[in-house]
């Protein structure tokens, strides 16, 4: 499905860039005559939910919260401006988070680990496509480069600290898709989902049953953000 997600997101990306190439150019003409930028800048902040699919992970949901911040640029790539290419740099926290649950003998229900907390830190650069397809609703997609710069992973087992896992991988690629909606041109919200579409670490040794799955980030981000 990942790899699915991955050509999909290519095929639009590159499509819709080729589709537009010569928009792009008469856009930027009409309006340097009529003394107008194309060009927006903007800020972003919010939160994120995630979580670690794949190898030894049997927690659910996107019960890790985070920090989501960064800033972007956009121009448009259509005559009428629905169409636009969106760089980004942002600062994003992604990762796990599992508290133990008890049954009425004060036994651990589901996963033996006590308590388990794995936070990752990335700086990020998405490339995404826009769409303006109705009063101020906007689609957004496209795939996106992370550098892993910091990592804790404690895993706390019958009251000892476990971090014998292997290391992340420094660089993650994902794909976004996302939903927004922007009022009166400066002020607007967004929900994205991102799933990385390369393990983001290799299993364990042990582990060799789910060798040819991986881990995997799953988050859904939440921001406000400001256009100039």
């Amino acid at each position: 499905m990942k790899k699915g997600i991955l050509v999909f997101t290519s095929f639009i990306f590159f499509i819709s860039l080729y589709a537009q190439e010569s928009s792009l150019a008469s856009t930027f003409s009409e309006s340097a005559q009529k003394g107008k930028s194309n060009i927006h800048g903007g800020i972003r902040a919010g939160f994120t939910g995630s979580l670690i699919t794949g190898d030894g992970f049997p927690f659910q949901g996107y019960s890790k919260f985070g920090g989501y911040a960064g800033v972007f640029a956009n121009f448009p790539v259509s005559p009428n401006g629905r169409w636009l290419i969106q760089p980004e740099l942002n600062f994003i926290m992604k990762g796990c988070k599992h508290a133990p649950r008890f049954d009425e003998n004060g036994n651990i229900v589901g996963p033996v680990f006590e308590h388990y907390v794995l936070q990752l830190m990335y700086g990020q650069i998405p490339v995404l496509v826009k769409w303006k397809f109705y009063r101020g609703f906007e689609l957004e997609l496209g795939p996106a480069f992370g550098i892993l710069f910091q990592t804790t992973d404690v895993e706390k087992v019958n009251g000892y600290i476990n971090v014998g896992a292997p290391p992340f991988a420094r660089f993650e690629f994902s794909g976004i898709i996302g939903i927004g909606y922007l009022f009166l041109n400066h002020i607007g919200v967004s929900v994205r989902y991102e799933s990385s579409l390369i393990p983001v670490r290799k299993p364990r040794a042990s582990d060799w049953i789910y060798i040819l799955r991986g881990q995997h980030n799953e988050t859904f981000a939440f921001s406000v953000y400001y256009q100039f």
